[in-house]
């Protein structure tokens, strides 16, 4: 499910392709001890955030569920998350679980990049599978479409950013679903609360419990234009029953995976691409992320399928609401 840029080619997941070109150059008069001193601080911190880097395995993400019309993306594959992009096509949606237990629904017709998804260390003697195991910083970009999102407990710390090319939210509560279009984005609020700013130009606002914020384009120079109501009952797009149709399967699909970290060359080792084997084991793949990061690592994130003792709900939307946006 995840980025049909060749026609021949419907399905595809891949790093995003990201340059930094800023450039500064500024004369500067200090004496020479002064210079030496600076230097010496520069060094320490650049060499105390690589080895914190390098302590740190690469995140990952793990495919909980596929449907419709896909190809490259299989059930129970694991990607290197930070760096990648996924896209459906108007047939076909997947649930993707981070490493840090958020449970993403990605809708019919919609393309996400994961501009930025770090984790520290995982915590030991984990007691609450509820709490993410580490502190994280999530950065999602949607393009287009609708993901339901169902987050685990976030620790102190920890921060989860969603953009639209109308508003950014910073979402601190556990469900959310996010739509966006070119002219429409609607942020709602299914479990806990959020901080929307509607473009540039916008002051933050508060998104409550059971509320949803409504962002349109704003006159050439002027603010985007903002309505925040609660979620209003029914089963129509952005209505209460559609909307928690989306978190739920997004929640189920987090609930089919756990996190831990192994050393590199464990069980399920990292490889530069495997398949999933007969014995219904993990595919691993080191596409997307920071390589070196992930090379550098003693550690490494590793998904563990989790068998339910009853049979769950089927975690797929009903075919009606497959093309319901």
């Amino acid at each position: 499910m995840a980025f049909p840029a060749d026609p021949a080619k419907p399905t595809q997941l891949y790093s995003l392709a990201r340059s930094e070109r800023n450039s500064y150059s500024r004369p500067v008069r200090k004496t020479r001890p002064i210079l030496l001193s600076a230097l010496a601080v520069l060094c320490i911190a650049t060499a105390a955030h690589a080895q914190a880097r390098r302590k740190n395995p690469a995140s990952k993400l793990y495919v909980a569920d596929v449907a419709g019309d896909t190809q490259d993306l299989t059930k129970r594959s694991v990607f290197n998350a930070s760096g990648t992009s996924i896209e459906t096509k108007p047939n076909s949606n997947v649930t993707i679980v981070l490493s840090n237990g958020t449970g993403l629904y990605i809708d019919v017709d919609t393309r996400v990049d994961i501009r930025t998804f770090e984790q520290g260390a995982f915590r030991p003697n984990r007691t609450d599978m509820e709490d993410e195991p580490s502190i994280s910083n999530t950065d999602m970009f949607v393009q287009h479409g609708v993901i339901g999102i169902s987050a685990s407990k976030l620790v102190a710390g920890s921060s989860m950013t969603y953009e639209t090319s109308l508003a950014t939210a910073s979402i601190r509560g556990r469900q959310a679903v996010v739509q966006a279009k070119d002219d429409l984005t609607v942020i709602s609020m299914v479990l806990g609360e959020a901080t929307v700013q509607a473009g540039p130009l916008d002051r933050g606002h508060l998104v409550k419990n059971r509320q949803q914020i409504i962002i349109r384009p704003g006159s050439i120079g002027e603010q985007n234009i903002v309505l925040i109501r609660d979620i209003p009952p029914g089963e129509l797009e952005s209505d209460e029953k559609w909307l928690e149709e989306r978190v739920e399967t997004a929640d189920i699909g987090r609930r089919l995976v756990y996190f831990e970290t192994q050393a590199r060359g464990g069980r399920g080792g990292a490889g530069g691409g495997g398949s999933t084997g007969s014995d219904g084991g993990i595919s691993l793949f080191d596409g997307g992320g920071d390589s070196t990061t992930s090379s550098s690592n003693s550690n490494e994130i590793v998904a563990v399928p989790v068998v339910p003792s009853t049979p769950s709900v089927d975690p797929n939307v009903s075919p009606a609401n497959l093309i319901s946006h």
